[in-house]
């Protein structure tokens, strides 16, 4: 089996995103906008002669657990929930406070903000294209217990399409955090991005059929296991991505069950798997049963792959495989044994003058 571990961790290394606090430009953008927050509600509240609402402010998505990667669009996304000291019984119609942080920020950037089913979304642009955009989901409480309510509708949904949907984000970021501790977390982090850069490389950039990073996420919470290998150079025990990655794409389509499907006359497959924490809802739910069908049948190629670089000797060999159809081009790819073995001889030959005896 040839050792690309080097080269996992290269990888690794090419698409991390820096940690949310430790991204100066991203901090200082996210903490003007909490401000302008702060400040706007006080003045909307007061027009309206109602008492000003305190304000919480939660790190979301894959800064807050540290997961994140550099987009393959480079559209940076942050998520920073924005919690009202409200009851959402007395906000019946949930983009009411919506539309409160969308007046606050209008003319925040160039681009107007847009209210989102789950949130209000606030783009950056840098010469017309895309640079980073930040999503403000809303919360309220409820007046008969202490679970957080997300404000769910776009601006023109039907009454059925507004409602308050509990959710727990602290209990999820906690759940995926304290998931692993030491080496076993620093590897979980690394499969987690090789998933994510996979599904960036092998599925089209927006829309359902694409799964949502959130899954993959939590399916790896519970899937993944740390992996090592022998070193027998060393005599000691390092860590091992291929085997690791591989043992996750496989127990993850594990999860996949086969069904009859009338519509196509074929036997597809699906897959459901539940957030662990309150909605508990399928965090697959919006792909179809084709949509799902594709994603196993990309999974299964991806392992498929994986299997197949393992039986390879020669490293070149193995990323090769792997590299750019399932991983893009920032996955090294080293020199092969034979061309080193040329170099290696080109280099320790004589020269032509020591051949002529000169």
């Amino acid at each position: 089996m040839a050792d690309i571990q080097r080269q996992f961790e290269s990888f690794h290394d090419e698409i991390k995103l820096k940690r949310f606090k430790e991204n100066k430009e991203l901090r200082e953008k996210r903490d003007i906008i909490t401000s302008k927050i702060k400040e706007g509600v006080k003045v909307k509240f007061g027009e309206k002669g109602e008492n000003v609402s305190e304000i919480e402010f939660i790190d979301q998505g894959s800064y807050a657990v540290d997961l994140g990667i550099v987009p393959e669009d480079k559209d940076y996304d942050i998520d920073e929930g924005v919690i009202f000291n409200l009851h959402k019984e007395d906000y019946p119609d949930p983009l009411e406070l919506k539309k409160i942080i969308r007046d606050i920020l209008s003319h925040h950037t160039n681009t107007s903000p847009k209210i989102k089913n789950p949130c209000v979304t606030i783009t950056y642009l840098s010469e017309n294209e895309p640079l980073y955009h930040v999503d403000l989901p809303v919360y309220l409480r409820s007046k008969y217990n202490n679970y957080l309510y997300l404000a769910w509708g776009k601006e023109y949904s039907s009454d059925d399409n507004r409602y308050w949907d509990i959710a727990d984000p602290q209990g999820l970021k906690e759940h995926i955090r304290n998931s692993f501790t030491d080496n076993e977390k620093k590897q979980f982090k690394r499969v987690v991005r090789y998933m994510k850069k996979w599904k960036d490389i092998c599925f089209a950039s927006s829309g359902s059929a694409r799964p949502p990073s959130i899954g993959i996420t939590i399916a790896a919470v519970d899937l993944f296991s740390y992996k090592q290998t022998y070193d027998p150079i060393t005599g000691d025990f390092k860590d091992n991505d291929l085997i690791a990655l591989k043992h996750f794409v496989s127990n993850f389509k594990g999860r996949f069950i086969s069904q009859w499907d009338y519509e196509l006359e074929r036997n597809v497959f699906t897959v459901e798997y539940q957030l662990p924490v309150q909605p508990y809802s399928n965090v697959f739910s919006k792909m179809s049963r084709l949509q799902m069908d594709s994603f196993y049948q990309k999974l299964n190629d991806l392992e498929s792959a994986l299997n197949e670089a393992e039986t390879k000797s020669d490293p070149h060999d193995s990323c090769k495989i792997l590299s750019p159809r399932f991983f893009g081009g920032k996955f090294p790819i080293p020199v092969s044994k034979e061309a080193r073995y040329k170099q290696v001889g080109l280099s320790s030959a004589p020269s032509s003058s020591s051949a002529r005896g000169i």
